[in-house]
Order: structure tokens, then C-alpha cells, then sequence
């Protein structure tokens, strides 16, 4: 069973100046969704391939709807790229929905704030993220557009815009795949380890951008280090289940990370083991987006789901319908 790692109020204070989990840097992210297109079936319409360096230039956007400048897109952006998966260990199942995940989250905080505050103000979306369910809203705006480019196409009308739409959000998309296969994004130590520290990991908050940028640019990542990695295309039964998989994946290699920069090896292109890191990651990252984008392709030519009735979500006679967020969480999907 996972120990449970709580972060305190003091530690709630060194961080608030660096609060903002930072993504891989543009290398990265651009390498990461360009191998992901080129994996891409050939089935899967010639535009998206068309559009690579659209995709790949939009890949680093989220990013920039993070700050303080424009505060309402920050607040409501910035927990969307970690998902720290100390701080809901009381959860036994994830909610398949947005809401459902802040309610569960408030529930546990009005419970335990006499007998723990300074746990009870961390329990929000802002210190556990909300990664995933960007990951999954994002898949299906790419579903969407993607069934609208067959609609046009079989009308034979123009598919341009459309077409930037759907590149647009696999380059979105990409960004929350990238961020959740970096391992300091699923975890309290994003940013220096935190609370006890029995192998005297760094607390210094700059260990983020010495792995997933300088690091990365030290060693010149370039798509071949990683092409070969990605398995042939699979199409994937259940996204949202499989997106929380592939954190949870991420998130067993936090020690690692901390390990290598404790062996100075993000000082040295020639180390193997941390080289060898950053293609796991990144490799694992744009399998998976290739595998989101493949199977948004292949659903948007399905007949969509009907919902008629006491079946629509947000109709309050769902038998899963809640009250307190006005609709039934996600559906599991049928069994194929």
C-alpha cells in the first residue's frame, strides 16, 4: 500500500512563489508530438501529417495561458498540468468527472480541517492537479473535430478550417500527454523534495527544469532517439482510464529522477542511465498520443452515442445524476 505523503502549510509557503508546475521545455514537447504524428497509421487522414510543424508549434500553448496576467485562464489552467498523486491517496477510485474529482476533494477537506488544517487547505485542485481530465476533455474536442472533417468530406465541401482545428488540439492534447510522462508532474515534489527526506534528496525547486529542459537540450534530443521506441498503433478501449494509467506509470519513477540528479548526472551527456530516462518518458509519452489521436480517429466514425432522454447526463432523472455538480459522471464505455 502507497504511503501517504501530505505536503504542510509551511511547505504550502516555500512553494507559493514557484507554484506554477512548469512542462517540459519546447524541445521536448515538439519532439514528443512530432514522433507521435509520424507513428500515425495510414489510414488516419493525410492532413494531420500535413500539419506536423502546426501540431508541433502548438504543443508548448498551454503554457502560455498560465499567467498572472490573465488570471481567470491561469486559475482555471495552471492545475491541469500535474496530477500529484500523494495528496488524493484517500481516494479508492478516481471520479470519471471533473466536478465529481473537486466535490470529492472538498468532502475530504471540510472532514479533516479541526483535526488536520494544514492538510484540509492543500486538499484542492490547485495541490493535486487535474491533468487527466484536461487530457480526456481535450481527446474528445479532437473526436468531435475529427467526425465534423467526415461530415464535410462526404458533403464535399472545404475542409481547411476544420482541419487547423484538429491539429490545434493534438497539439494541445500532446501537451498534457508530454507533461503527465514526466515524472515530477504526478507527484508533491514537482519542484524539491518535500517533508521527510531520509536519502537527502534536493530541495531545491530548480531540479524541474534541470531534467526536463537543460538536460534534454544537453543531450540533443531529437525525434530518431525515440521514432524507434514508439510499438505500432493501438487502438485504446477506454482513454480516460488509460490516461490515469499512464500517470501512474510516471509517477513510480519520481525516485529516479531524484537519484540521477543526486549522481550529478544531468551534468553529463554521456550518462546512460539518465540519457536512457529521458527516452523512456518521452518515448512512452508520444506512444501514447499517437495512440489517443489513432483512437479519436477511428470512434468519430462510429455513430455517436445517443443520449436521449433520462440517459443525457445532465438530465436530474440520470440514475448516476448529482445534484450538487447538475449532471452523471462519464459512462463507461461499452465492451467491444
Amino acid at each position: 500500500m502507497r504511503t501517504l505523503q501530505i505536503l504542510t502549510a509551511s511547505t504550502l509557503l516555500c512553494l507559493s512563489s514557484a507554484a506554477r508546475v512548469e512542462a517540459w521545455g519546447a524541445t521536448a514537447h515538439r519532439v514528443i508530438s512530432r514522433v507521435a504524428v509520424n507513428s500515425l497509421p495510414a489510414d488516419v487522414p493525410a492532413f494531420v501529417k500535413r500539419q506536423i510543424d502546426w501540431i508541433g508549434g502548438r504543443s508548448i500553448a498551454p503554457d502560455s495561458w498560465r499567467n498572472a496576467s490573465e488570471p481567470f485562464v491561469k486559475i482555471d489552467e495552471d492545475p491541469n498540468h500535474g496530477w500529484f498523486m500523494e495528496q488524493f491517496a484517500f481516494l479508492t477510485v478516481i471520479p470519471r468527472s471533473r466536478y465529481e474529482f473537486v466535490l470529492a476533494l472538498y468532502d475530504e477537506s471540510k472532514r479533516i480541517e479541526r483535526t488536520d488544517p494544514a492538510r484540509a487547505a492543500l486538499t484542492n485542485v490547485r495541490w493535486t492537479g487535474t491533468l487527466p481530465y484536461a487530457a480526456v476533455e481535450t481527446y474528445e474536442r479532437l473526436k468531435v473535430a475529427f467526425r465534423a472533417w467526415r461530415e464535410e468530406q462526404r458533403q464535399k465541401q472545404d475542409t481547411t478550417f476544420i482541419e487547423l482545428d484538429a491539429a490545434f488540439y493534438i497539439g494541445w492534447l500532446s501537451h498534457y500527454i508530454a507533461d503527465g510522462a514526466m515524472p515530477l508532474h504526478t507527484s508533491i515534489h514537482h519542484d524539491g523534495w518535500q517533508g521527510d527526506d531520509p536519502k537527502g534528496y534536493t530541495r531545491d525547486g530548480s531540479i524541474h527544469s534541470r531534467f526536463e529542459a537543460a538536460y534534454v537540450d544537453r543531450i540533443g534530443l531529437v525525434e530518431s532517439d525515440i521514432q524507434s521506441r514508439v510499438p505500432t498503433a493501438n487502438r485504446i478501449a477506454d482513454p480516460f482510464t488509460a490516461i490515469l494509467a499512464h500517470l501512474a506509470r510516471s509517477h513510480t519513477r519520481v525516485d529516479q529522477v531524484y537519484a540521477l540528479d543526486q549522481a550529478n548526472a544531468y551534468n553529463d551527456a554521456t550518462s546512460s542511465e539518465a540519457r536512457a530516462l529521458i527516452y523512456t518518458c518521452t518515448g512512452e509519452a508520444a506512444t501514447m498520443l499517437r495512440d489517443l489521436v489513432f483512437t479519436a480517429w477511428l470512434e468519430s466514425g462510429e455513430q455517436p452515442v445517443s443520449a436521449a432522454g433520462t440517459l443525457q447526463p445532465t438530465n436530474p432523472r440520470h440514475p448516476q445524476y448529482n445534484p450538487a455538480t447538475g449532471s452523471a459522471p462519464a459512462p463507461l464505455p461499452a465492451p467491444r
